[in-house]
Order: C-alpha cells, then sequence, then structure tokens
C-alpha cells in the first residue's frame, strides 16, 4: 500500500508540475514555438486537464485572466487527498 500511494503523489505532483509549466509558458509565445518538442507534450498532458474548468469558468468571465490552471491544481489536490484517506484506511477525505 505504501508504494501506492507513493505513485498516486507522484503523478498529482507531476501533473501539477506540468499545468504550472504549461501556464508559464502560455506568457512567452516564442518559446513555446521554439521548443515545441517540448511544449507539445506538455500541452497534450495539462490541455484536457485543464479544459472542463476553462468551459466552466471561460476567461472571457474573469476578465481576460485564464483561472483554469488554478482550479485543475486545487481540483488535483483534493483528488489526492481523497485517494490517499480512502486508501490509507482513514475513511476521512481530508
Amino acid at each position: 500500500m505504501p508504494l501506492l500511494l507513493y505513485l498516486i503523489n507522484l503523478a498529482i505532483n507531476v501533473l501539477i508540475v506540468l499545468i504550472i509549466v504549461h501556464a508559464i509558458l502560455s506568457w512567452i509565445p516564442e518559446a513555446r514555438w521554439r521548443y515545441r518538442q517540448i511544449t507539445r507534450p506538455i500541452d497534450q498532458i495539462a490541455e484536457p486537464l485543464m479544459q472542463p474548468f476553462r468551459r466552466i469558468v471561460p476567461p472571457s468571465k474573469t476578465g481576460g485572466i485564464d483561472v483554469s490552471p488554478a482550479l485543475a491544481i486545487v481540483a488535483l489536490e483534493i483528488i489526492r487527498r481523497i485517494l490517499i484517506s480512502l486508501l490509507a484506511g482513514h475513511g476521512r477525505w481530508i
């Protein structure tokens, strides 16, 4: 069980880092184009995680600011806490 908990933590940490890198790269379009061999896989992983939140809270309703990365990170943290609590046998979500 500890290995499974470790792998869950690792996977969610990697996803959070990819979302943050994706958000930072969105501010630097030239780097995005220049390093597209690296940025394309990041986009392919991060975009599906953020898209549902972008539909719920589009940037046009938040003054042009895309809050989907923050919402995706919060959702991943909630998922992490639920999974770890259930797998560790605590029975509580948080």
